[in-house]
């Protein structure tokens, strides 16, 4: 394992983490989530990809397998990081809405079902995240390496 965390794995690693923990707090802010709901669609897709081709150009590679698999294990790391950092943001927010009385449930009964189900939805979310973003992360990669390849190529 030791031989595919390189330099380059780390810093895309830790420049999707980044990334990912602000765009994860900030769709962790109800009245900022609805405000800001495309963009952090759109950058669901468009930062596993834009790191995975940062990582297999940093890496110089050349082959498809050197292209895909930083990628993914970048994306795959940052993800877990930027999970972690997201799923606290989001229970920390539903705690104190809770407890400021503006959810719609008015007993504690209520107030803890919601908590869990936050929960729950939480680390589905994170575990589906750290899959699809290691796949996009993989696919960043294969672009690099494919448009890279048609350039280096006679014509």
């Amino acid at each position: 394992m030791e031989q595919y965390l390189t330099a380059e794995v780390k810093r895309g690693a830790m420049y999707f983490a980044i990334v990912g923990a602000v765009l994860g707090i900030i769709g962790a802010i109800p009245l900022l989530n609805c405000l800001t709901l495309p963009l952090l669609c759109v950058s669901a897709f468009a930062v596993p990809l834009v790191i995975g081709w940062l990582v297999a150009q940093w890496s110089g590679a050349s082959e498809m397998a050197k292209g895909a698999l930083p990628g993914a294990i970048a994306c795959g790391i940052g993800q877990v990081i930027a999970g972690a950092v997201t799923f606290v943001a989001t229970l920390c927010f539903n705690v104190f809405f809770s407890v400021l009385g503006v959810t719609s449930s008015g007993d504690a009964a209520g107030m803890m079902t919601g908590l869990l189900a936050a929960a729950v939805a939480g680390i589905a979310s994170w575990i589906f995240g750290v899959i699809f973003a290691a796949i996009f992360g993989a696919v960043g990669g294969l672009l690099y390496v494919a448009i890279q390849g048609n350039k280096t190529q006679p014509t």
